[in-house]
């Protein structure tokens, strides 16, 4: 199994230096590969083309770099011959007691379905406790695991930890040719009816406020309130509207 690490810390930052000197890492000198797309360096032409043309609601620069650069973590783990890849985001928070070996083994001796993507954290997350799906019978380091159903795909959320197999791999980068949001998974079984998401709570996050201003906790959440919204106008809002109609009234045209 392959590991990734997704981060644009430089190698000497704090925040890398934190998350990589927790013991999973260390029990064995755990191998990994860093991967990151600072959403800040990408062309303003790239960036248009990717994140803006033709969206509702377009990609904050760090949303993509974000997401690129979990494609760029699965196009590499596609060029192993491994049958999982483990992929990390910089804040992961993971069990003391977690080896890598162990949770080889784990695996090895799940039934686990094919074109999977196993969530090891984020169905604790509030975002999440309204994911619904089947406990599946076989339990993960003694904890629940829930298979969702595809009717909850779009509230499944966070990217900070999972495990994907090499058909969800490959899955996942048709699946962002048009590039979505790194756990955007709402049309995942609608554009592949043959995938699994599974989701349960080893390894944990950090406590993300709405709005978090602190860049280095979420460079995301900072670029979402760097700038207020435009004012908006307090005219024609419903009732007030509708009472002008009482004592307005419309162009006609009038006769030559």
């Amino acid at each position: 199994m392959k590991i990734f690490v997704i981060s644009i810390e430089e190698d000497e930052s704090l925040r890398l230096n934190n998350f990589i000197t927790q013991p999973f890492f260390q029990q064995g000198a755990v191998p990994y590969t860093k991967v990151g797309v600072k959403g800040g360096d990408i062309p303003v032409k790239q960036y248009f083309e990717m994140a803006v043309k033709g969206r509702s609601e377009p990609l904050s620069p760090s949303e993509l770099g974000c997401s690129m650069s979990h494609m760029a973590a699965l196009k590499a783990f596609l060029e192993t011959t491994d049958e999982y890849a483990f992929i990390l985001e910089d804040d992961a928070l993971i069990p003391h007691d977690l080896t890598f070996g162990q949770l080889e083994q784990e695996l090895k001796k799940s039934s686990l379905p094919n074109n999977l993507l196993l969530s090891l954290g984020g169905i604790q997350m509030k975002e999440s406790l309204k994911v619904r799906g089947k406990i599946r019978d076989q339990k993960l380091f003694n904890q629940n695991v829930l298979e969702v159903t595809p009717h909850y795909f779009h509230r499944v959320c966070a990217a900070f930890a999972y495990i994907v197999d090499r058909k969800m791999a490959e899955t996942l980068l048709k699946y962002n040719a048009r590039i979505r949001k790194a756990d955007d998974w709402g049309y995942l079984y609608d554009f592949d009816p043959t995938t699994h998401i599974l989701m349960t709570h080893i390894v944990d996050h950090p406590p993300l406020a709405v709005g978090e201003t602190d860049e280095l906790i979420s460079k995301i959440e900072n670029e979402r309130v760097n700038t207020p919204d435009l004012p908006q106008s307090n005219y024609g809002k419903f009732w007030p509207k509708n009472l002008i109609k009482l004592v307005t009234t419309r162009y006609k045209k009038s006769g030559y």
